[in-house]
């Protein structure tokens, strides 16, 4: 492939991971809003993220199959298209239950957007320095693109709260030039998705890396409860509860934990090389602990800002670091299922993190999830570590 086309592909790669990225950002500061707008309460608004991520517990580990099998371009296709149709009908929806469902179609379309294009990058680029550069040239495209979308997303809010998806239309010209990957071709996989998930499990053993792969999806299973459930779906409440700020302005704040996750991630790629850093990655939790902790205690929007920023940073660092692990915990033949393995973990928390949020929210108190997950990322830190060497002693020992 000339330098000129794997540019491209790049380019294109990481235009699609950015558009999987809005599946749950673009909605955010509305949420106040569709809950009025719908006749719903707070405590169970929070559906509307989780009915987009729900397919993906049940599809991620399938469509990474097919992605091995049949090529990973034919799902990506697939799926932008079906996440762009689906995304853009909610704005058509006349109530809350048409709105779940319409979500949870476009979220068969989510379930292989992000994990199948990291695949395919990872396709495009061996060499593991070049690959980890890559990658966080990508996270820190992805996090940009979360910093921008609920600023846009807040000022499109205000001339009515269904408007902002409206906004998913532009997939419909990425999916257009989706039809240029010339990676993510059909390999030799497995007959059938059984025998092809549990070859990949063979190759975790024999490569021992198993018990790191586990620890990743809990790790990264955190992070997203902080950022999904705390972040995008309790802050905005939260903003609104106690402090009365407008769309805009929580749009505003909200998009500061991207900022920080964004400085995390250029940092990182420039000084982490070789395996996961278990004092980097203790490091990024601690760090999303003390920023919770600033939000909980916080007493104006800016401060919240703050907090949030810190905590984005911690997430930065752990995101950056599993997904680099991940891809390249197992052979390239099994690429796929277990990326999407990995994504099918983070769909998961991002099922149950934001109705959580907002019924924590609306029965306990505003500030109650930033409490709660203080308290659950200083824990995953002091524990993780002592937890994984134990592992690894008993399974490879």
């Amino acid at each position: 492939m000339s330098p000129r086309s794997r540019r491209e592909q790049l380019a294109l790669l990481m235009t699609v991971c950015c558009l999987g990225m809005t599946h749950l950002s673009l909605v955010s500061p509305v949420l106040p809003e569709l809950a009025k707008a719908l006749g719903v309460s707070i405590s169970v608004v929070g559906w509307v993220q989780g009915s987009a991520a729900f397919p993906g517990i049940f599809l991620a580990i399938f469509v990474g199959y097919l992605a091995d099998r049949f090529g990973g371009r034919r799902v990506i296709l697939t799926c932008v298209t079906i996440f762009t149709i689906f995304g853009s009908a909610c704005f058509l929806a006349t109530s809350f239950p048409m709105l779940l469902g319409l979500r949870m179609l476009q979220g068969i379309g989510t379930s292989g957007i992000v994990g199948v294009a990291v695949t395919l990058i990872g396709e495009l680029f061996e060499d593991d320095q070049k690959r980890l550069r890559v990658l966080g040239t990508n996270l820190a495209l992805m996090y940009l693109t979360q910093l921008v979308v609920p600023v846009l997303s807040g000022i499109v809010a205000a001339g009515g709260a269904f408007r902002p998806f409206l906004l998913y239309l532009v997939g419909a010209p990425i999916a257009i030039w989706a039809y240029r990957l010339a990676v993510g071709q059909p390999g030799e996989a497995a007959s059938s998705p059984i025998r092809h998930v549990r070859a990949a499990h063979q190759d975790l053993r024999r490569r021992k890396t198993g018990v790191d792969f586990l620890g990743l999806i809990l790790v990264t299973a955190i992070g997203v409860m902080v950022f999904q459930g705390a972040t995008l779906t309790a802050v905005p409440l939260m903003l609104d509860e106690v402090f009365g700020t407008a769309s805009t302005g929580r749009g505003l704040v909200v998009s500061a934990f991207l900022l920080g996750a964004m400085v995390s991630v250029l940092g990182v790629v420039r000084v982490i090389s070789g395996r996961i850093s278990g004092r980097v990655l203790s490091t990024g939790i601690w760090l999303m602990s003390i920023g919770l902790f600033t939000v909980l205690v916080a007493g104006f929007p800016l401060m919240v800002s703050a907090g949030l920023a810190i905590a984005g940073a911690g997430f930065g660092l752990v995101i950056t670091l599993a997904q680099r692990d991940a891809i390249t915990s197992c052979s390239p033949a099994y690429r796929g299922v277990v990326m999407l393995t990995w994504v099918a973990g983070v769909r998961v928390a991002q099922v149950i993190a934001p109705p959580f949020a907002s019924f924590v929210t609306g029965v306990v108190g505003p500030r109650s999830m930033f409490l709660l997950t203080t308290v659950m990322t200083a824990f995953a830190a002091l524990a993780w570590r002592p937890l994984r060497r134990r592992l690894r002693g008993t399974f490879y020992s």
